[in-house]
């Protein structure tokens, strides 16, 4: 929970010393960067944080179910490690965008593609419903087990 803080900590300060105007893009990149901090911390309320209090997903769950879930999760490993690949963000307007990533999980630090092979990790499609209120957060999501080759 300390590096996470640090590290957004660090993050924040890197950007609003910074005289340009971040791009939409750049700023789901960043989301996205922050779920993957926040899941490998195991860190349930920093994940809920992402989340719109409108939050479904392909099971029906709300945000306090899939809250308690990442609780669960989280008990249960010890070590996550993610390494994630954007496949697309497309803009439905200025404040809805749609998100295609895969990410691989493991229990064990992945620093590459032979990684994820060598670790058997599990590799899942995420698609993801963002919607801007003061900043991006998680709507709706729909996921599935994907192929290794999809990290490609």
């Amino acid at each position: 929970m300390k590096t996470l803080i640090q590290s957004l900590f660090i993050l924040f300060l890197l950007t609003s010393c910074s005289d340009k105007k971040t791009s939409p893009e750049d700023e789901i990149k960043r989301y996205i960067e922050s779920g993957k901090l926040a899941t490998e911390s195991r860190s349930h309320s920093d994940l809920a944080d992402l989340m719109s209090e409108q939050y479904r997903d392909q099971k029906g769950w709300n945000k306090k179910q899939l809250k308690n879930m990442a609780r669960a999760y989280f008990l249960t490993h010890q070590n996550i490690y993610l390494l994630t690949k954007i496949d697309s963000i497309n803009f439905q307007n200025e404040n809805n965008a749609f998100v295609i990533v895969h990410v691989a999980m493991a229990g064990t630090a992945m620093s590459d593609l032979n990684a994820i092979s060598r670790l058997r990790a599990r590799v899942y499609k995420f698609e993801l419903q963002l919607i801007k209120e003061d900043a991006w957060l998680l709507q709706q999501a729909r996921w599935k087990p994907a192929d290794i080759k999809d990290m490609l």
